[in-house]
């Protein structure tokens, strides 16, 4: 114990600040915890590089009420989704952030799979906005189209071109740092 009664008051003193300034949820400390929440998917389509195919509009195709994306500061991401007359999928990933990026990566192979159902990369980098509100993504890249749409695709299943992602925050989680 401190004998000294000035070393005591400093060590409380050093003790409350670091308390009272340690965590702060109006303020996180990660570019994680800026960014946990649940998004929606309000953009989901993929452009094919040759002019002669259609655009692959994902988002009209998935059931808004079983799809979204959660994102943990822990730096965990769940995505759930259902295709309309198909079963509900959920694909886990790693989620990493910066002030101006963020990157998931799907965990297993089988998540990458499930996510390549949607179009979907295992691996996929956003930009996002200034309020952090919303995380978007532009990736050129080459997908199966048969296996999203067999019919309307038959063939195609090396197609390169465009894929565009929006995500906007639906709410943030309870209970931050």
């Amino acid at each position: 114990m401190l004998s000294c009664p000035r070393c005591t008051a400093a060590v409380l003193a050093l003790l409350l600040l670091a308390f009272t300034t340690g965590c702060d949820t109006n303020n996180p400390s990660t570019p994680t915890a800026e960014l946990e929440g649940t998004y929606d998917f309000t953009e989901l389509t993929f452009d094919p590089t040759a002019t002669a195919l259609a655009d692959a509009d994902v988002l009209a195709r998935l059931v808004g009420a079983s799809t979204d994306v959660e994102l943990f500061g822990s730096g965990q991401a769940t995505i759930r989704f259902k295709l309309t007359d198909q079963p509900s999928q959920r694909a886990d990933a790693v989620f990493t952030a910066t002030t101006t990026t963020a990157r998931l990566v799907a965990e297993t192979e089988t998540d990458a799979q499930r996510l390549a159902t949607i179009l979907v990369p295992s691996t996929l980098s956003f930009s996002r906005s200034g309020d952090n509100q919303r995380l978007t993504a532009a990736l050129t890249t080459t997908v199966n189209l048969q296996a999203f749409d067999p019919q309307a695709y038959a063939g195609q299943t090396a197609t390169p071109g465009t894929l565009r992602i929006t995500l906007q925050r639906r709410s943030e989680l309870a209970g931050g740092g």
